[in-house]
């Protein structure tokens, strides 16, 4: 079982290796960069501080797209290739074959963080005052949010279009996003019906504000270990469930190439 879900991974990985999804590096490259020579008039604290802010939003934008628009076209890409029927011909089982697909994506999506954060730190390193280690757990928050959506993505993927795929689960990051304020503006409101309605939405899309240190750490606050633990479980326990109820979706879907 294990080896079938490490194959398809790494077949995954390497697909999107040959798509050229890595040439997102150098976008987020350029972006720092740019952004170093355009800030420099600024004061230094300043400059850092901005630097930061773009530089962990430009690692989260690049991540979510690459997780959205090529994880939402995997399984139709496959069923339109007619690979997919060959695939679970053979002893794999239809979870396990999400399952390495979600993996596959997922250390692409890692391998991708990795180098991008290794880019941002040698870029903070050079802006005096700006360099921390304590950005890692930035990296580390960034990763766990972007894992859930990969699994969201490929929840929907087992249901829908590309298109709708890429479009609930770009839904899902964005309200996520803003459930908080939804519930906070729900309970002002007289109106019962609204109020439940607030709370479904904030109990049935992950919190992802919950990974969302960016301005804490731009400014210099304490990101604590309890956090870190707390917002592991979290997005463990979202991905896990999305990837149940995908599985068990896609394990009664009937396919056709």
């Amino acid at each position: 079982m294990m080896g079938n879900i490490s194959a398809l991974a790494m077949s995954t990985f390497l697909e999107t290796v040959r798509d050229r999804i890595f040439y997102l590096v150098g976008v987020f490259g350029f972006l720092m960069l740019s952004s170093t020579a355009i800030l420099s008039p600024l004061t230094i604290g300043a400059q850092g501080k901005i630097m930061v802010d773009v530089g962990l939003a430009g690692m989260a934008i690049i991540g979510l797209l690459v997780v959205i628009f090529v994880g939402s076209g995997m399984v139709r890409k496959e069923l339109d290739k007619g690979t997919i029927l060959t695939i679970l011909a053979k002893p794999v089982g239809r979870r396990e074959y999400l399952v390495g697909k979600f993996l596959g994506l997922n250390l692409t999506l890692l391998t991708m963080l990795a180098i991008m954060g290794m880019i941002f730190l040698f870029m903070t390193f050079l802006a005096p005052g700006t360099f921390s280690l304590h950005f890692v757990k930035a990296f580390y928050l960034t990763f766990l949010e972007l894992t859930l959506i990969n699994a969201a993505v490929v929840f929907f993927s087992t249901s829908v279009s590309p298109i709708l795929a890429a479009v609930f689960s770009l839904g899902v990051f964005l309200v996520g996003h803003m459930s908080e304020s939804i519930r906070d503006f729900g309970q002002m409101q007289g109106d019962g019906f609204q109020q439940k309605m607030a709370d479904v939405v904030y109990y049935m899309i992950p919190n992802l504000e919950v990974f969302n240190v960016r301005g804490a750490v731009v400014h210099g606050d304490p990101v604590t270990w309890q956090h870190l633990s707390m917002a592991t479980v979290y997005g463990l326990g979202w991905t896990l469930l999305l990837l149940l109820l995908a599985g068990s979706i896609f394990s009664r879907k009937e396919l056709r190439g």
